[in-house]
């Protein structure tokens, strides 16, 4: 039986995930390079060496929001390994998923695009790790449109349905109040199945 948590260990770990993401906030809307330590610090009412007494850097806390992020697929891979034998099913059943996280950490959703937009032109170990995110989701979604109908655009299909529904989250927040996220998924929907 594993030993419990103690209460220093338990506001060392919840004190961490406030700073994950309040980072993972800001990154997705100002971008990594425009966020400062003071900018998470200020934001959950914490000093900058407050931060530093849990990070050693920017770019430790960095590699933790790209860590999120890449567990963040995880729902979408469990339910991509299960048997699909419909389309419209499968793709109804990925948008359920989306609305679910979009509703309850938007900011997952953008701050990865945010992330790979920034980091793009570095070709860095960010982006590395930003890719191999993207790859989880675009694999699963591959193997599982392969069990419906192989075919040889699958793949890029695949890397851009993770991409359309990143324009999706981002447009429901461009366009807050002329249109709903409901709205916007149920295009989507309609834009890849109506020719399935």
């Amino acid at each position: 039986m594993p030993n419990p948590i103690n209460k220093k260990e338990a506001k060392r770990i919840a004190t961490r995930k406030r700073i994950l993401e309040t980072a993972t906030h800001l990154f997705a809307r100002l971008g990594y390079h425009k966020t400062t330590i003071q900018d998470i610090a200020y934001h959950i009412g914490m000093t900058t060496g407050a931060v530093f007494h849990y990070y050693d850097s920017k770019s430790d806390i960095l590699d933790d929001v790209v860590k999120e992020l890449d567990q963040s697929f995880d729902r979408y891979i469990e339910y991509l390994g299960k048997s699909h034998t419909d389309y419209k099913t499968m793709i109804n059943g990925i948008m359920d998923i989306f609305m679910d996280r979009f509703h309850y950490q938007p900011d997952n959703i953008i701050a990865l695009a945010s992330l790979a937009a920034e980091f793009s032109g570095i070709r860095g170990p960010v982006i590395k790790k930003n890719q191999a995110a993207y790859d989880k989701f675009a694999n699963a979604l591959e193997n599982a449109l392969n069990q419906i109908s192989k075919n040889k655009t699958n793949r890029a299909a695949a890397i851009c349905f993770i991409s359309g529904l990143q324009g999706v989250a981002l447009q429901a927040l461009v366009r807050d109040g002329e249109m709903d996220i409901d709205e916007l998924a149920a295009g989507f929907i309609s834009l890849v199945t109506e020719n399935r």
